[in-house]
């Protein structure tokens, strides 16, 4: 391990990564975030670590990002694979899924002072409650069994799960979100309440700052940065039964056109869990709604061989100005670590 630091660092000081990004043809990346908070732990049993980053870490790598990369929006990374625009090497876009209030609150004023425009991906029924998304609910209710040593029993399989134990823990978790990851609207709903009554607790959802509000959105927009949608209610749409999957991407989209009052031309994919995340159905649909460009989460370099359509993104969370800096040369160079 020592050694491989140490292997890190002189190939970072020394930029020898970059000779092999002169070799290859050019190329960006998409970074992607999820949460940027002043405090984490306030929000650790509903937000899990590994999506969000603290605001220094954030402003670290957004300072690094300005000094020696050179910063793009998604737009322009469209117009480049049409062919219609270039773009300057070591050309990184930046992008958050889900919609949280601090991409506004915190992540939005620290671009500001780099001069660096992001993407937003908003999931529309959570704004429009102004509740978090199924997935941060589940994340509570396993977080806080855990600390409570949580008996459960199942009342449908009488399935009684230990939940104080971290593996049975986590594997209740995997066994319960892969439903969830099918199901949309009021289903959805009515089956993460069903875990709660269950569990015989619940996050109060009053009591989190949460989704950023449409208001919020528009003046993001008027900053620069672009709102994308990230469907109606953060299932996998390749999972989902077909006839709701207009409403997840083409209602969704409607509702966040009405609420901006211009075109959403960006679209993000979500993955709580399941593969794959996307299909021919899933990909037909964001062709019918002409996107410039989809994103998915799988790690990938984006070059002009892509399909605009199904867009590789390099997941970002709380590195270090080290880690973030080797996260993006080993992708320029075309390595994924």
């Amino acid at each position: 391990m020592l050694f491989k630091e140490k292997l890190k660092t002189v190939l970072l000081q020394t930029r020898a990564l970059r000779f092999r990004q002169w070799m290859l043809p050019r190329s960006a990346v998409i970074l992607a975030y999820h949460s940027v908070t002043t405090d984490w732990r306030k929000q650790a049993d509903y937000i899990n670590r590994g999506i969000s980053t603290d605001a220094e870490r954030f402003d670290d790598q957004m300072r690094t990002l300005r000094r020696e990369y050179n910063p793009v929006t998604l737009d322009n990374i469209a117009d480049w694979l049409r062919g219609t625009q270039s773009l300057p090497p070591r050309s990184v876009a930046v992008t958050f899924d889900d919609g949280f209030a601090d991409n506004y609150d915190v992540a939005a004023p620290i671009m500001e002072k780099y001069n660096i425009r992001g993407t937003i991906y908003l999931t529309v029924n959570a704004v429009q409650r102004q509740e978090l998304p199924w997935f941060c609910r589940a994340a509570f209710l396993f977080q806080q069994a855990k600390i409570r040593k949580t008996v459960l029993t199942d009342t449908e399989t009488k399935r009684i799960w230990n939940l104080g134990n971290p593996q049975e823990n986590h594997d209740a978790f995997v066994h319960y979100c892969y439903p969830c990851a099918k199901l949309v609207g009021e289903e959805l709903q009515n089956y993460i309440e069903k875990l709660e009554t269950w569990f015989g607790f619940h996050l109060d959802l009053n009591n989190v700052h949460g989704m950023m509000t449409f208001d919020q959105a528009r003046k993001l927009r008027q900053q620069g940065h672009i709102i994308g949608n990230h469907t109606f209610s953060h299932g996998n749409i390749a999972h989902i039964q077909q006839e709701f999957l207009y409403q997840e991407i083409a209602e969704a989209n409607k509702i966040l056109e009405q609420e901006l009052g211009e075109p959403v031309e960006h679209f993000s994919y979500p993955h709580p869990c399941l593969e794959p995340q996307w299909n021919n159905a899933t990909l037909a649909e964001t062709k019918k709604l002409n996107y410039k460009t989809a994103v998915l989460t799988n790690f990938g370099l984006v070059t002009r061989s892509c399909l605009p359509l199904l867009l590789p993104r390099i997941m970002i969370s709380n590195q270090d100005n080290k880690e973030f800096r080797w996260k993006l040369e080993t992708a320029l160079a075309g390595i994924q670590t």
